[in-house]
């Protein structure tokens, strides 16, 4: 089985069970504080994938990391240590947050341009995204890619549009090899 599975599968018994003890901001909270602690420590995740640490060690240290975590967040975490699934935490707690996304009908667009954009043009892009999509809030994650030359490329609910400069001399070439 795939690990997207697998962590799809945690993801969605944690929102499920969150959504029916009304739990779900609380669940939320302590998702958001997974995700940051792992993307701020590389020994945290070395520490997940370690098959050299033994599953008791794991267990206890991850009840008391997340002793301040919502009972429902900790026994799925210790629940994953007991049964060695451990290495996918951080994947879990993605599709979590893309479950509690579609939930909230909330919709992520990543954007990349080779400037910043100004405040106008972000609220063009989310503007555009949620018309789309029919989404009632959209996020952004901007990155600044100076290979794009000048225009933006949006991704968002698997959909490209992609309106670089980089891109349209690509197809430009790509029309004269033709003729």
């Amino acid at each position: 089985m795939s690990d997207i599975k697998i962590a799809s599968r945690y993801a969605k018994a944690l929102f499920e069970q969150a959504k029916e003890t009304k739990s779900l901001d609380a669940v939320e909270k302590d998702i958001q504080h997974l995700i940051q602690t792992c993307e701020e420590s590389a020994d945290f995740v070395t520490f997940l994938h370690s098959p050299l640490i033994k599953k008791v060690t794991k267990k206890e240290a991850m009840e008391k990391l997340f002793a301040s975590y919502n009972p429902l967040t900790k026994s799925l975490l210790i629940l994953m240590a007991d049964k060695f699934r451990e290495a996918y935490i951080p994947a879990m707690t993605q599709a979590f947050v893309n479950l509690n996304n579609r939930h909230n009908n909330i919709m992520v667009a990543e954007v990349s341009s080779a400037v910043d954009l100004s405040a106008k043009e972000v609220k063009a892009v989310k503007e555009y995204v949620a018309k789309q999509t029919g989404a009632k809030e959209v996020q952004l994650k901007q990155t600044i890619d100076a290979s794009v030359i000048g225009g933006i490329n949006i991704v968002f609910d698997g959909k490209i549009f992609d309106s670089t400069i980089a891109s349209q001399l690509l197809k430009l070439k790509k029309d004269l090899q033709i003729a």
